[in-house]
């Protein structure tokens, strides 16, 4: 029991420590639980022990960590669970690689997004090596009103047929993204422009309903950043490289045989 107690106390101590505060206070469940203690008797023990044993705040800052993490792995998860068709098979979603392929990589990202923009290569050697992937295309932009447009401009040369095209060459542009880059970039690849002006004016409805639903399916699976993608039942959030996300494909496939 005192151990436990103490954890919580070096941990409301770094707390307190690192936002300037001066007052210790007990937490409500302890005083509840008969385990109240004298205020200042508390600080004592905390600062007597950070002098004696400066390893255990580290300690008890990583079980925090570690738990969080867990928490956060298992709520994916449950989400993926929940909305599977509509993160994996969602009939209006852009799509690339094998559409039969035995495992689906979801990518969630944004065009002005530089980590999305390292890892791209490593997406493209994957679909190429591995003719059994299955791509999906998780249009997230966050970064402004550029990466919005671009996004609306990309989902429209789906209509046109031009998706992948674009989109890579959107992802492979170098600096910020405005309506005068994005249609310098599609006229570069040979797409009618006024025609895809056009396709996102009259297709803006349906384009938003895909952006909104992808906004909407990061928030359950707690991703706020890009790139992230989702492999299975795991949840991977940052530019991860070539082998941690071969490996989770293998897993995944893995995991599917099991269940066969």
């Amino acid at each position: 029991m005192r151990t436990n107690k103490l954890k919580i106390f070096l941990i409301a101590s770094c707390l307190i420590l690192g936002s300037g505060l001066s007052v210790l206070s007990v937490p409500a469940t302890a005083k509840k639980a008969g385990e109240a203690l004298d205020e200042k008797a508390v600080r004592e023990l905390v600062i007597r022990t950070i002098r004696e044993r400066p390893e255990i705040i580290l300690e008890a800052l990583r079980s925090l960590e570690a738990r969080a993490e867990a928490a956060k792995s298992s709520a994916a998860k449950d989400a993926i669970t929940k909305m599977a068709t509509d993160i994996f098979r969602h009939k209006d979603d852009p799509i690339d690689g094998n559409p039969k392929g035995d495992i689906t990589l979801v990518e969630f990202f944004d065009y002005q997004c530089g980590f999305c923009k390292k890892v791209h290569p490593t997406i493209l050697r994957l679909l190429k090596e591995d003719k059994n992937i299955r791509y999906v295309y998780k249009e997230f932009p966050i970064l402004g009103q550029g990466s919005v447009l671009a996004a609306r401009a990309a989902l429209a040369a789906k209509a046109m047929g031009q998706y992948a095209k674009f989109s890579n060459a959107l992802m492979e542009s170098k600096g910020a993204l405005n309506a005068k880059r994005i249609f310098s970039i599609a006229s570069s690849i040979g797409l009618d422009v006024e025609k895809l002006k056009a396709e996102m004016e009259s297709g803006v409805e349906g384009v938003n309903k895909i952006i909104g639903r992808n906004y909407k399916l990061a928030e359950a699976l707690n991703i706020n950043g890009t790139p992230a993608f989702v492999i299975g039942d795991q949840v991977i959030r940052g530019a991860a490289g070539y082998n941690a996300l071969k490996s989770a494909i293998s897993q995944a496939r893995l995991a599917k045989r099991a269940e066969q």
